[in-house]
């Protein structure tokens, strides 16, 4: 069956909308939190604006955006709400992801170019294999994004008769990994997502029993993509524009403490001074407005970088993944560092969300700089690849 005819969106399109939506995000902040998931009207708005369509190719009519594209509208919606940009880059990898697979099986499981991925990689799952595909059973964590998604990703071990199967990489012998996709409806979520920041991200948990998934709706990082264009020519591009959501939140956290830093009077010490005369204001803003100029300057460049190697030669050199994934570390970082420091600087009116979203934007830093692939476990792994070892991840 032939997939559906849909409204031609250009880049020029998406960036447009998402920045007439930002407004609209920015006021409902309390309500997404509150609810936490993204309302399914707003879930419509952001699909409409082709958020999730971002990485879909033009041969199907989709925008094929760049990297550097992608990264300006996480950065818009990370600046209006982290949880609706971490949201927003989890689902438009959608596009991503299609391009492992055949083209048949890819626009079975994508017969909508606004179709929203969620799910996560780490192989928390058991993929027995069947004939046809595998039998997959398992139960994933923080699947942000799940409770609008139309189709469920989620990382594997394969199994043969319960026993897993093992491949030669390296010098070792290791489990062989299988992301599987499936519509989501063939999955339960279950309610977990209390937590102190992205708190409208509906990170929950996911489950599958004993789910049938078709071999052809299966793929392993390793591999290379299906596709030709330069957007699909390396496993880990997904990751690339990812810093835009950090960047956009420091760079609001900053704005909003320079509005409040222009109207307060610090009674301490005496005599009352308007607090941006203080010398200590004036530096916490003027270093923050470095940092976060320097995380982007660095985020950019990587995405630069990659693009242009990708558009050159159809490959992205391992120097450059190396630099993207630092790149990354340093914005997450960096971003936390720049909400903590805002936070300080204003005093007391931080702790009010009816003055300012410092609180919240604090808490969102902290919450997303958690993640797996922030952590220092493989800051580890990139430093040693800079001392030459081999690679032990195939996107890195």
């Amino acid at each position: 069956m032939e997939p559906p005819v849909q409204t031609l969106l250009t880049p020029v399109d998406v960036a447009e909308r998402v920045r007439e939506l930002t407004s609209e995000i920015e006021s409902r902040a309390d309500e997404i939190a509150s609810g936490r998931c993204l309302p399914a009207d707003l879930v419509a708005k952001l699909k409409s604006a082709g958020v999730f369509r971002m990485a879909m190719p033009r041969a199907w009519g989709g925008p094929e955006m760049t990297l550097r594209e992608q990264f300006e509208i996480y950065e818009m919606l990370g600046a209006a709400d982290a949880s609706v940009g971490w949201c927003a880059k989890i689902g438009s990898d959608s596009g991503f992801f299609a391009a492992f697979l055949d083209e048949r099986a890819a626009r079975d499981l994508y017969p909508d170019l606004d179709f929203v991925t969620a799910g996560q990689a780490p192989p928390n799952g058991r993929a027995e294999r069947v004939p046809g595909g595998y039998r997959v059973s398992g139960r994933w964590t923080f699947g942000s994004g799940c409770t609008h998604a139309d189709v469920m990703v989620g990382g594997c071990l394969v199994t043969e008769g319960g026993q897993p199967v093992m491949v030669q990489r390296g010098p070792a012998l290791v489990p062989v990994p299988r992301m599987i996709l499936a519509p989501a409806s063939n999955f339960q979520i279950v309610d977990t997502w209390h937590s102190t920041g992205l708190c409208g991200s509906g990170s929950h948990d996911y489950v599958a029993d004993a789910l049938f998934v078709p071999e052809e709706h299966t793929f392993d990082l390793s591999e290379k993509p299906k596709r030709q264009e330069p957007l699909y020519c390396y496993p880990g591009m997904f990751l690339a524009g990812w810093s835009g959501v950090p960047l956009g939140l420091a760079r609001r956290a900053i704005d909003e403490t320079i509005a409040i830093v222009q109207k307060k009077v610090q009674s301490l010490p005496p005599p009352p001074v308007p607090l941006r005369q203080r010398p200590h204001a004036r530096a916490a803003i003027a270093k923050a407005d470095m940092q976060c100029r320097a995380a982007r300057a660095f985020a950019l460049e990587a995405v630069d970088r990659i693009w242009d190697e990708a558009q050159r030669e159809g490959r992205v050199s391992p120097e450059s993944r190396r630099a993207m994934v630092q790149s990354l570390m340093f914005a997450f970082r960096t971003a936390r560092e720049i909400a903590q420091s805002m936070y300080d600087l204003v005093g007391t009116v931080a702790l009010f969300s009816s003055k300012t979203s410092l609180d919240r934007r604090l808490r969102d830093a902290i919450t997303m700089s958690q993640h797996l692939l922030l952590s220092d476990s493989l800051l580890e792994v990139v430093g040693g690849l800079i001392l030459g070892d081999p690679s032990p991840v195939p996107w890195l």
